[in-house]
Parts: structure tokens; sequence; C-alpha cells
């Protein structure tokens, strides 16, 4: 899973397994190590009605309604954002091969992007 953090925008764009991953188990994902402190940041399915991002100084929760998971995981929809952007826009995306391939990058999880040829 992929982070980006611009200002307050949050941005998480996954590949197939882990799409996978948050479609059977209801949550993905991962973590950066800064020497003996990590940050975690993660997909949740939840209860309520509206996508929102909780942080709690070293974990970034993105929870997403259980309907909207779902809807997210067994269809073509590419991304879904929240309602209310007054305080944190959040963006989830499926993560697409790039066109213009990069040396070193493993791209080989990622959705076929519909643009190639």
């Amino acid at each position: 899973m992929k982070i980006r953090i611009n200002g307050n925008f949050v941005r998480l764009r996954l590949s197939q397994s882990e799409v996978d991953q948050f479609a059977s188990k209801g949550q993905v994902g991962d973590a950066i190590q800064f020497g003996n402190r990590s940050l975690t940041y993660q997909l949740v399915s939840s209860q309520q009605d509206e996508v929102s991002v909780d942080f709690d100084g070293a974990n970034i929760s993105v929870q997403v309604p259980k309907n909207l998971g779902s809807r997210w995981t067994d269809t073509d929809l590419v991304g879904f954002e929240n309602a209310d952007q007054t305080h944190v826009r959040i963006l989830v995306e499926k993560d697409f091969q790039c066109l213009h391939k990069r040396p070193g990058e493993d791209e080989s999880d990622n959705f076929p992007n519909p643009a190639a040829d």
C-alpha cells in the first residue's frame, strides 16, 4: 500500500492483493520505520456512515463504510473519497501499473492500466 500525504490530503493506493486482503479481512495496512519508531497506516472497514480518518500519534487509520468498501472491492470502481473535506481530504484508489516503467519498481501486483495498449 502506498501513502501520499500533502498538506491536509491523504491518498492511499492499494495493489490487487491488498484490495483482496481488505475484501476478505476488512483491513489492510503497512508501516515505515524511522529508527526505533514507526508510522503505521491502515484501511479499515467500519460501521460508520462516512469515510473518515483518525491519527493517534503513530497510526493513520482510514475508516470506510462496509457497503462502500464492498462496492469498491467487488466492482470496477477505481476509488472513493470522503464527503466532508473540511479538515482532511481522503482519497483511496486501486493502484494501476504505470504507463512509463521505472527501473527497480515492481508493479506486478498492481492493477492493469486501462490506458495501456
